[in-house]
């Protein structure tokens, strides 16, 4: 039987993709087990399958919410943002602080361990709907004139190409100190003298800006 004391009625499978994401945080995809999360959830070996019919299941539903709660960030700056120069500049902002935050996430989204994404409809849906938002700051600066007036996706592939880019650099550890590649004392590192993440990013939106204005 169920143990019911460590989650809510009804709120298992929220329960289930935490205890997941957490998992893959520590001991990444390979060491994700569906009964491994079963046991912390405090429930059967069999109640996660209630929810996901395999691992890959499981990982799909991870990268769904990812995409998810991306599209949530970039709607709270649409929200916020005085003008479309500091919605298009907090949105790039945005998706890299998301990675940060939730790194075990956005390397399910992007990365290869689902496989074939084509396959689930969910996820491709999901996935359109974060890039759509990226879409939708470039058509509003078009039309008001302000980014150069060329079709939508000569402007937004490079500049998400930017973003994951430096998105990949961040979850990875290349900001870090200790970073691995720097560790030879023989190796001078090119990010010191003051080039940090936030320098980075802003230089590089600052530089695609300057290429999409009108």
């Amino acid at each position: 039987m169920e143990k019911s004391s460590s989650y809510h009625h009804g709120n298992l499978r929220q329960t289930l993709l935490d205890i997941a994401c957490k998992h893959i945080r520590d001991k990444g995809v390979d060491g994700l087990s569906l009964r491994a999360i079963a046991k912390e959830a405090g429930v059967s070996a069999n109640a996660p399958y209630r929810h996901f019919s395999d691992k890959r299941s499981l990982l799909i539903a991870i990268a769904v919410v990812g995409f998810q709660e991306l599209v949530e960030r970039m709607e709270l700056v649409e929200q916020r943002a005085n003008g479309i120069l500091e919605e298009f500049k907090l949105k790039g902002k945005a998706y890299v602080q998301f990675a940060g935050d939730s790194p075990e996430k956005y390397k399910l989204m992007f990365g290869p361990a689902i496989g074939d994404r084509l396959e689930d409809p969910d996820l491709m849906r999901a996935a359109g709907f974060s890039y759509e938002m990226l879409l939708r700051s470039i058509r509003k600066g078009i039309e008001q004139g302000v980014f150069r007036d060329v079709p939508v996706q000569d402007l937004a592939d490079p500049t998400w190409a930017m973003v994951h880019g430096i998105s990949s650099l961040l979850i990875d550890g290349f900001f870090e100190k200790d970073a691995q590649v720097f560790r030879e004392q023989t190796l001078e590192c090119p990010i010191t003298g003051g080039c940090s993440l936030e320098t980075l990013l802003e230089n590089n939106l600052n530089l695609i800006m300057h290429g999409i204005l009108a």
